[in-house]
């Protein structure tokens, strides 16, 4: 067969609309990634931590991973089934960590006559983002699960080409925002934090269309489509000395589009590691501050993160043999 007749098979197949039939398994290439995202997060949130731009790939990773899952796993879903999974994974867990943080801040601001802490907890920021900084990627994603399901329910019979280009170009757009938006560090929390989430919904919707095709061949095309021009715009961007800004976005967008493309086998280890990572996420920034009290972080970085790490994977798994274990 001729390359153009093997391109004009590939675009044939992408264009076309949503198959239901398609593989919704365990990838174990995803796990691995979960993984080192949650290393990733906390690197970013270790002070003085050499490269922390490459740790915050983590964010958008998660995040990547979660709109494409999203759109993957929900293309029929119920509408009331989606919410109330959504809500029980997100919104609950939000709460619940954020009573906890909001009672240790009240603590620590009655202990320390700190009035201004008292006023801080019933401004609008905690409002949007709960009472600890990295809360707010809990309503951030059940706000954009939300929206994705509701898009991807009413594409359900528009070609994948037709849905996956416009969303790609969308996120690049955005990337694009991201990174020449040079007075968004000093927008009120958790704006700067919802912005630069911005980028990864499209882009993470266009992954998880793409993963939607029934040909492996032409999932990896369109997945190469995505990471090419993810790194060509990010190219250019560094041409013009924002490069910086996009590293986390580069990074985060051709390792998932890789464990997409590459699929490979669940390990043991990686099985049971993966399911901790969620409570990781929640739960180190109080280990965080406990190890700090022993560990000086700027001068052990390795061993302060790696122990961050491991007492919060620990203390996941002592939660998840608790009544709280819905909320890790």
């Amino acid at each position: 067969m001729q390359t153009t007749d093997v391109l004009q098979d590939q675009v044939a197949d992408a264009a076309r609309p949503l198959s239901v039939s398609l593989a919704s398994e365990r990838v174990g290439s995803i796990d691995r990634l979960r993984v080192l995202a949650a290393i990733g997060i906390v690197w970013f949130h270790t002070d003085d931590a050499p490269c922390r731009e490459i740790g915050y790939a983590g964010l958008p990773i998660f995040l990547l991973i979660f709109f494409s899952l999203i759109t993957i796993r929900n293309a029929e879903a119920p509408l009331s089934g989606f919410l109330r999974r959504r809500c029980d994974r997100l919104l609950k867990p939000w709460l619940f960590w954020s009573a906890l943080y909001g009672l240790l801040r009240l603590a620590r601001a009655a202990f320390l006559s700190d009035a201004d802490s008292l006023v801080e907890m019933l401004s609008l920021e905690t409002i949007l983002m709960g009472t600890h900084i990295h809360l707010w990627y809990l309503p951030y994603a059940f706000a954009w699960g939300c929206v994705l399901y509701a898009v991807n329910r009413r594409t359900t019979r528009v070609g994948h080409m037709a849905v996956v280009l416009p969303a790609v170009g969308i996120g690049l757009l955005l990337l694009v925002f991201h990174a020449l938006c040079l007075s968004s560090a000093r927008w009120a929390r958790p704006l700067p934090q919802w912005e630069f989430g911005l980028a990864a919904v499209p882009l993470g919707f266009a992954i998880g269309r793409s993963r939607m095709i029934p040909s492996r061949q032409q999932r990896q095309w369109l997945l190469s489509v995505v990471v090419l021009a993810v790194l060509a715009v990010c190219g250019v961007l560094t041409v013009l000395g924002r490069a910086t800004p996009v590293i986390p976005h580069a990074l985060a967008i051709v390792l998932v589009c890789l464990a997409y493309g590459r699929p490979v086998n669940e390990s043991v280890v990686v099985a049971a590691l993966a399911p901790l990572t969620f409570g990781v996420y929640l739960i180190h920034p109080l280990i965080h501050r406990g190890l700090a009290c022993f560990i000086t972080p700027e001068q052990h970085c390795a061993a302060f993160i790696g122990l961050t790490v491991c007492l919060s994977g620990l203390a996941t798994l002592a939660l998840m043999r608790t009544p709280v274990r819905r909320f890790v």
